[in-house]
């Protein structure tokens, strides 16, 4: 059962039953999670008492939820000087205390957070705060709309406290796929109605992404380590003589969650492990993103971006954005000739999938490309043929069918840095 302690009359008392100030934080975020979901299951029509609102309207839920936003947008140093007891900016009174004397207390058992932290203190026996916080963390991934952006901003927080971020940090040896799926068959007939899925295969998939992102946010496993280990691999140590005699340029990427260091099924993206590598060998080269998951070439904030990207005046872009439709792509070519129109060199991948059996895929991109590259003089950069002989195809494709593993963006990351190395 989670309590929630409604005075702030004594914010450390060590030995004593008040809470600590980083208790308090914890608590803090436990009422916010709880108050968002509280509010997805009301207008889900979630009929289970877990979700018992404790008398507050959907305005005040959402109030609580505001209270974190701000909270979460606090420095997370100044957040750690006052919890430490230091000289902080940090005023707990504007955005923490509204949170703790809330009267919602998500106590049922079933609740998710309750879950998994019965779970997670039975196999590793940590200490209670440091269970609660993790699975705080757990409890938030599963209303995914805010796993981009929210989420992230709570791993940045309770990492720069000292708390836990993965689940490995506790001391719970599961780290495979297999044994995540595990976990979620055990866990998932425990928990309440909830309104977004808690199937075996999502918890799995939580678990897997709470591995990565956690790693990613404490640094042992993130863009620049696997720039690191990428640069002691032959096929890219072998350029690196070129990429260091490159002269120096921007270079712009357009691009949808491929793209992306908050990737979740890999510690990050191929650009971004690319652009720390060539940060580590060529600092005179900048690479700037525009970036949004999902992207294809025919939406707004694509348009929005190549104009942003265009106005930035980069020496050449590399775009990675879906062309599925007539409109997709009528409007990557309009897109293109602008930049070309600049004298600015365009790069597309010729497939992003090669051969492999995945989702939502669209078979009909490539050739889309191939055809557009012609009429317009883009450079396509060869990544279907790596992708079917790579040794390693097989693990690719992550969980959710859609997105790509770290073997796969490594691939794409040294492509990319292969072109960029002989592009005239």
């Amino acid at each position: 059962m989670v309590t929630i302690i409604a005075s702030m009359a004594a914010l450390t008392t060590p030995g004593g039953d008040a809470p600590t100030r980083l208790q308090q934080v914890v608590d803090a975020n436990i009422v916010a999670i709880h108050a968002y979901q509280c509010g997805m299951a009301v207008a889900a029509k979630t009929s289970d008492p877990a979700w018992n609102t404790c008398g507050l309207t959907t305005n005040e839920l959402n109030a609580l939820v505001q209270h974190q936003v701000a909270l979460l947008a606090e420095p997370p140093q100044a957040i750690k000087a006052w919890v430490e007891g230091g000289a902080s900016a940090f005023d707990p009174a504007k955005d923490l205390e509204p949170l703790l004397q809330a009267p919602l207390k998500p106590s049922a058992t079933n609740l998710p957070l309750a879950v998994f932290a019965a779970f997670l203190s039975e196999r590793t026996h940590a200490p209670a705060l440091r269970v609660r916080a993790l699975a705080s963390l757990l409890q938030m991934e599963m209303d995914s709309l805010r796993d981009g952006d929210r989420l992230q901003a709570l791993y940045t927080l309770y990492v720069a406290l000292g708390l836990p971020a993965h689940t490995a940090q506790l001391g719970l040896p599961a780290r495979t796929d297999e044994e995540f799926l595990s976990i979620g068959r055990e866990l998932a007939p425990q928990l309440c109605g909830c309104p977004f899925k808690t199937s075996p295969a999502v918890l799995q998939m939580q678990l897997r992404k709470m591995w990565n992102w956690g790693h990613r946010h404490t640094g042992e496993r993130d863009r620049f380590v696997v720039a690191r280990e990428l640069l002691q691999e032959p096929a890219v140590a072998a350029l690196t003589p070129r990429l260091k005699a490159l002269p120096a340029q921007k270079i712009a990427v357009v691009g949808h969650s491929y793209t992306m260091d908050v990737h979740w099924a890999s510690p990050s993206a191929a650009v971004p492990i690319a652009a720390a590598l060539l940060r580590e060998v060529n600092p005179k080269i900048e690479v700037r993103q525009w970036q949004a998951g999902g992207m294809s070439a025919g939406r707004a904030d694509c348009r929005k971006f190549c104009e942003e990207a265009l106005a930035w005046k980069p020496n050449r872009i590399l775009l990675v954005v879906g062309v599925q439709t007539p409109a997709d792509v009528a409007a990557l070519e309009k897109e293109v000739q602008a930049f070309r129109s600049a004298g600015i060199p365009v790069a597309m991948f010729d497939t992003l999938h090669g051969n492999l059996e995945m989702k939502n895929r669209h078979d009909a991109e490539a050739q889309s490309v191939r055809e557009l590259a012609v009429r317009t003089g883009m450079t396509v950069i060869p990544l279907g043929q790596r992708i079917d002989a790579a040794p390693e195809r097989a693990h690719f494709v992550s969980l959710d069918g859609i997105h790509m593993t770290e073997p796969y963006h490594r691939l794409m990351a040294t492509a990319w840095l292969e072109y960029l190395a002989t592009a005239p």
